[in-house]
């Protein structure tokens, strides 16, 4: 009778843990690939500037065009291994997949400076009219970072500042293993119902944390979003998900 017990019990158990595993699951798969991810900001900084100090990527450390990485990751749809760059642009692709613990693909953004603010550390960018490669390990502001990078003079450099934004950086396109926010880009608020009262909607910043979640308050999403820094966010209304920038 007691090992009896002891079975219905086991069973009872292994079928709640089921039941658990299987929720899990469902979430998962309901959930928008920007808040699946397991990145986050802090934990790819420390990835790269883990690197600092590291033998080969030291400040002053010779590493011209002679220098070659083959991807380890799809660059660009290019299968693993397929794929080799040199100089700056190894060194960029290099400090990426790394950056991204090799998990993640690389996709190309175009360059444009309405694009700018949608940068993140750990992307990698592309200056002096194609000329230049460099990695994001800080962001100033939606066109100022500090970057790593590699073939400039010909060695390793840490920490220049980069305004993205002047003219004669010649910024060309955005390399990033961030995964897709949306499917949909809302310029300003025009696509979004902005004047409609809201009933529930939650605003999150673009690495998923949640900013705001607002329930039946009367309130328009353009008077919601007026109220927060200029910048890109999250818009989740009921089933749509929109990628907005609040500025002009």
């Amino acid at each position: 009778m007691r090992n009896r017990m002891k079975n219905q019990y086991a069973w009872r158990s292994i079928k709640g843990l089921h039941r658990v595993i299987l929720s899990l699951i469902v979430i998962a798969s309901i959930l928008p690939s920007w808040a699946q991810t397991s990145l986050n900001e802090q934990e790819v900084y420390n990835r790269l500037i883990s690197r600092k100090t590291q033998e080969g990527y030291t400040e002053g450390t010779p590493w011209d065009n002679s220098h070659l990485y083959k991807n380890k990751v799809t660059f660009d749809g290019i299968p693993a291994g397929y794929y080799t760059g040199g100089g700056c642009f190894g060194f960029m692709m290099d400090m990426m997949e790394y950056a991204s613990n090799y998990e993640y693909p690389i996709r190309i953004i175009e360059g444009t400076y309405d694009n700018l603010p949608v940068i993140r550390v750990g992307d990698g960018v592309r200056l002096n009219n194609d000329g230049h490669s460099v990695v994001v390990l800080e962001k100033i502001s939606d066109h100022k970072v500090i970057v790593a990078e590699a073939n400039y003079g010909g060695k390793v450099h840490w920490g220049r500042e980069i305004d993205l934004a002047a003219e004669y950086n010649g910024f060309t396109n955005i390399a990033t293993f961030w995964p897709e926010v949306s499917n949909t880009i809302a310029t300003g608020i025009t696509d979004l119902d902005n004047d409609s009262p809201i009933r529930e909607v939650r605003i999150y910043s673009l690495n998923g944390t949640q900013i705001k979640h607002i329930q039946q308050t009367g309130l328009s999403i353009k008077t919601v979003l007026s109220e927060l820094p200029k910048g890109f966010y999250l818009v989740k209304e009921a089933t749509k998900t929109y990628k907005v920038y609040n500025g002009e």
